[in-house]
């Protein structure tokens, strides 16, 4: 089940992330510094709203909407709360961003750019909202659209924009919200939903609270961990070095984000299923198999970009950008990996049982830690150390968050998977190692092949007695 919904899944995993790890290349070549750290400080911001004004009621319904799906009249006040919910939250969201730009991100923002931070700000809420409870429903096309549409078509959009209009920050996020907009409007049709804000459902709203408040606080807790180095470069050297640090780091969060995304996207609500009608034992062991699949496509990724990481530099990032990319890039990948691991391992343990507090305390160490590390770091070593601070950050917080679930609900790692994992990495980066550099992009692409084709073959070889013990039952069973 597992495979066939992660392969189902697969086009919106790719396309949506890969498009917004291109719009980060491109914007080197035809934006300046400046532009480059307004749109990444401003979608930082709006992820930070997202956690404070939405996120905690799509983790509720993605744990339990499904509940409201037997009657109307659950259903029905389902709606209305959650039409309720929805309304405040992107008034709240629109109100404070607006603040934020003109206090602290560009006083001098032009009317312009206000309209277009307010439409990607609603739109962005709307379509990620609307993609999390499609994956209750196992609503693929529903989720496809709302993944693919904004970040594919939005790129598109904005570069146009750019070129017309000029290079200053709010026609990239015009394009954006225009597509996002188009995506939600696609899919209202095919997706349940009310029309009525009143009643609201007390105690759907007092049952989600309970769950969602303790993800509030280590959402914010967890933005903070993921994103005050960019704020912490931008006072301390400015918001073109915010720019120059946000392309290695962004690129190397994107980069473990999408490779993650390629099996996370239909494991969790297997693991809810699981929970819902196994239990504890039950869900534990599907988290176990799907951070199996998790360290298979993220160890590769991780290798490959240090491997090549002077060839991704050189030959996609423009020469402004280059030097710091390159010294940043590999650390921000593998605090990346670090991060998306627990995030879809560790601390989905405390979303399963309901014991969401304990996120508070994992993210607390998190922000701290990134806080206080950034700091020394970034006035020890410059702009590359909110990197170096990202990887102890990531690494402290994963440690507690795998400690506690260990100790205390009875999760597992796969370790015979990583026993065969390990292995084919190592000598994937053994292959990599030994070619040449590649000096045009047919190059690059034949080293990302051989290292994919490499990894692949001896991972399948590792695998082959497993499968051979696997398949023997079913052959004894067709010769019976």
């Amino acid at each position: 089940m597992l495979l066939k919904q992660t392969l189902l899944y697969l086009p919106a995993q790719v396309v949506g992330p890969l498009f917004q790890l291109i719009a980060m290349v491109v914007w080197t070549h035809i934006v300046d510094e400046k532009t480059v750290g307004v749109i990444t400080l401003i979608t930082a911001t709006h992820e930070l709203l997202q956690i404070g004004f939405i996120s905690w009621w799509s983790q509720y319904a993605l744990r339990f909407f499904g509940r409201f799906l037997d009657g109307d009249e659950s259903r029905q006040s389902f709606y209305r709360t959650e039409n309720a919910v929805l309304l405040g939250s992107v008034l709240g969201q629109s109100t404070i961003v607006v603040a934020i730009l003109l206090l602290l991100i560009a006083p001098d923002a032009s009317p312009a750019l206000l309209i277009a931070v307010v439409a990607y700000v609603v739109s962005r809420s709307l379509n990620l909202y609307i993609g999390e409870r499609a994956r209750v429903q196992h609503q693929i096309g529903v989720y496809s659209v709302q993944q693919i549409v904004g970040p594919a078509v939005g790129f598109v959009l904005g570069v146009a924009l750019i070129r017309i209009l000029g290079h200053e920050p709010e026609w990239p996020l015009a394009g954006y919200a225009v597509a996002q907009f188009v995506a939600v409007a696609a899919v209202l049709p095919k997706i349940g939903h009310g029309y009525r804000l009143w009643p609201v459902d007390r105690k759907i709203v007092r049952h989600s609270l309970q769950y969602g408040i303790p993800l509030i606080i280590g959402g914010a807790l967890g933005w903070v961990g993921l994103n005050a180095s960019r704020f912490i470069v931008d006072e301390m050297q400015g918001v073109a070095a915010a720019g120059l640090f946000a392309v290695g780091y962004g690129l190397g969060q994107r980069a473990a984000a999408v490779a993650a995304m390629l099996v996370t996207a239909a494991a969790y609500p297997i693991a809810v299923r699981q929970m819902e009608e196994g239990g504890s034992t039950a869900a534990m062991r599907q988290l176990a198999d799907n951070s199996a699949l998790l360290v298979a496509i993220l160890a590769p990724s991780v290798v490959g970009i240090y491997m090549l990481r002077t060839e991704f530099v050189q030959l996609l990032i423009a020469k402004p950008f280059q030097q710091v990319t390159l010294a940043i890039l590999p650390l921000s990948v593998l605090a990346g990996a670090i991060r998306n691991f627990r995030a879809h391992f560790g601390d989905q343990v405390f979303l399963l049982h309901s014991r969401t507090g304990l996120l508070t305390v994992v993210a607390a160490i998190d922000a701290v830690t990134t806080v206080i590390a950034s700091v020394v770091c970034i006035w020890l070593w410059g702009i590359v150390g909110g990197a170096v601070a990202a990887v102890l950050s990531a690494a402290l917080a994963a440690g507690a968050s795998f400690a506690i679930g260990f100790l205390r609900f009875g999760l597992t790692l796969p370790l015979g998977h990583l026993l065969r994992i390990v292995p084919a990495a190592a000598l994937m980066a053994l292959v990599l190692n030994a070619l040449p550099p590649a000096e045009n992009y047919l190059a690059l692409f034949a080293h990302i092949f051989a290292g994919a084709a490499v990894y692949s073959i001896v991972l399948a070889t590792l695998y082959v007695p497993t499968l051979f013990k696997l398949l023997r039952p079913r052959t004894q069973q067709s010769e019976a």
